[in-house]
């Protein structure tokens, strides 16, 4: 059985940070949660716990009027507030600032994600934490000031409320002695349990969501009503819906038991014994009228009531703290790629590699082994090969997205760790292979920026990657909306016109060095001579580094380098690397001839 893995903080400790986050950013509001939440509670006690008692008592004692309303108006004035400012809170400041509040943690996260580096992607326990925090943490800690507002409210009920019984009849106690224990115990025992359901149910639902989750995205959409996918997903559904049931059986035959042990002490004691103790106390023997009788029955009720509120409650803030500790750990988690350089990066320069070797973890087998090679400012090269031949992590380490586990890399005169990893990355432009289309405008995904949008330029690239024709014939032009995500007469491009919009994207851009990762898989022949064609023209002195497994690219650049192994086992132009009739000569004629008749 997989060891269940510790915090890294404690409860306490997860549960001071969510409090003292939520005073950071809010901290008026954190205040004002927090005591209208107890004022609120007391107020509600003092209404139905004490105000009939109090008034049966001035009728039975007689007294006057004034007895009667200088205890009657506080408490109606507090809970006419009450009532006048508890739906603008909850309507209106509460879910402002919660959203003022999440968006805080979000952005938090969010600025986090974008500086981790690309190797704790590759971690699945940390990107598992990861995915956890980005869903659950900002919830769980605006819950945890709940749950602190309220295991306040409790602990003053429980005060206020002892205190009349202690003052009234202390015999109370000897009863409230053993409820008392059940109260504050039992419900920790089970909420344990469920804890630990929580724990063995949590990964079975990962499963279960995961296919809920693939039903309704896009990108499943085709496969599954074209092949057997849905069959497949829904047996899944239906397995972990199965392996759900086990640990709710397992747990259930625990807790049911102790419920019902816990319902029975709080009946049998609070609403029986107590019961009858104050009956034979009030008809009996006289000691107090039908007002001391209600107020001590309410006040033990309430007692008892927060007692098991307060025990319920409590362990809330253990199950918050799993999804505390796990943002936390997220945000202090360190990059293991040294990010201390100073110098100004330039703005163009060559790029050289020497002796280039890399292993990802885990593998035994280098995926980059022994490359050096030297791209001259302005030149445009293409990476060639089969899959698994490293042209991809080649280009991640150029990037930066990687160290190298040998061998090193030069921009302009510098090694690359001389720069500031953001500013270097700031001097290219990249489209892989995998790239993404936003929810948003055109424009906004041409620019990916909300500053100002230049049109001229956008125009120019949109006519040199063939865009022009396909925005030409939308009536809103640059601010259509691209999926329906957010807009029913939004667009959905297809997958060539994607390619070229974000192609489009990248030649925006001021980035020095273009990087095209496959950069046009989705298209036809005729349309990828057009566009790579169309690349090499526009990024007129920038440096172009081009990836392609179809061959067709490659006659448009000064140099190619034919990759196989992690090694560079061929370069040279065009004609050169035919000429000698080696693998990339094998290569291009056998994919020559998918288009000769």
């Amino acid at each position: 059985m997989k060891e269940k893995k510790k915090l890294k903080y404690g409860t306490l400790s997860n549960t001071f940070f969510a409090l003292k986050w939520h005073f950071k950013i809010a901290p008026a509001y954190t205040v004002y949660q927090i005591l209208m939440t107890v004022i609120g509670n007391v107020i509600t006690t003092f209404e139905h716990t004490f105000l009939t008692a109090y008034i049966i008592h001035c009728i039975e004692k007689q007294k006057p009027i004034t007895s009667v309303l200088a205890f009657l108006i506080p408490v109606a004035v507090a809970v006419a507030a009450k009532v006048t400012v508890g739906p603008f809170v909850s309507s209106y400041v509460s879910p402002k600032f919660e959203a003022r509040f999440k968006k805080a943690v979000n952005l938090t996260l969010y600025k986090k994600a974008v500086e981790m580096e690309i190797s704790k992607y590759d971690n699945s326990e940390f990107y598992n934490d990861f995915v956890w925090a980005m869903r659950q943490a900002p919830g769980h800690i605006t819950s945890t000031l709940q749950d602190f507002s309220g295991l306040l409210s409790y602990v003053v009920n429980i005060v206020i409320t002892g205190s009349f019984i202690i003052v009234t009849d202390k015999i109370t106690l000897l009863i409230a002695a053993v409820i008392v224990p059940v109260a504050l115990f039992m419900p920790r025992i089970i909420n344990k349990l469920f804890v630990k359901r929580e724990e063995e149910t949590v990964p079975i639902r990962r499963k279960r969501d995961y296919v809920n989750r693939v039903f309704y995205l896009p990108d499943f959409i085709k496969d599954i009503k074209t092949g057997n996918m849905a069959e497949k997903l829904k047996k899944d559904f239906k397995d972990s819906s199965y392996d759900m049931e086990k640990p709710i059986v397992k747990f259930g035959k625990k807790i049911v038991p102790l419920q019902i042990f816990n319902i029975s002490i709080s009946d049998i004691m609070g609403d029986g014994v107590f019961l009858v103790y104050l009956f034979y106390q009030a008809i009996v023997k006289g000691k107090y009228g039908l007002g001391i009788l209600l107020g001590l029955y309410n006040s033990s009720n309430r007692f008892i009531n927060s007692l098991y509120n307060f025990s319920f409650r409590f362990p809330n803030f253990q199950n918050h703290s799993l999804y505390i500790d796990k943002l936390r750990t997220f945000l202090e988690t360190q990059n293991e790629m040294p990010d201390d350089g100073t110098l100004a990066v330039p703005s163009s320069g060559d790029i050289e590699l020497k002796n280039v070797k890399f292993t990802y973890k885990g593998n035994e087998k280098p995926t980059i082994n022994g490359i050096s090679m030297s791209i001259k400012k302005g030149e445009k090269i293409a990476l060639v090969g089969y899959n698994g031949a490293g042209k991809t992590t080649l280009i991640k380490l150029i990037l930066r997205l990687y160290d190298p586990t040998q061998g090193s890399i030069y921009f302009g005169d510098e090694n690359l760790k001389e720069y500031p990893i953001k500013k270097y990355r700031e001097k290219y432009g990249v489209l892989f292979q995998d790239f993404e289309i936003v929810a948003a405008s055109i424009a906004q995904n041409i620019s990916m920026s909300d500053g100002e949008f230049d049109k001229e330029k956008a125009d120019a690239v949109i006519k040199k990657v063939a865009f022009a024709e396909k925005l030409q014939s939308l009536p809103e032009g640059y601010e259509t909306q691209l999926t329906k995500e957010f807009s029913d007469n939004g667009v959905n491009l297809s997958g060539g016109e994607a390619q070229k919009l974000a192609l489009a994207r990248v030649l925006y851009s001021s980035a020095n060095v273009i990087i095209l990762d496959e950069p046009s898989s989705a298209l036809d022949p005729i349309a990828e001579y057009e566009l790579n064609k169309a690349v090499t023209e526009l990024s007129g002195d920038k440096t172009v580094i081009i990836i392609s497994h179809r061959l067709s690219t490659t006659r448009f650049v000064d140099k190619i380098y034919m990759l196989e192994k992690g090694k560079i086992i061929e370069q040279g132009d065009h004609n050169t690397l035919l000429a000698q009739n080696g693998k990339y000569a094998e290569m291009f004629s056998a994919q020559a001839e998918k288009y000769v008749s």
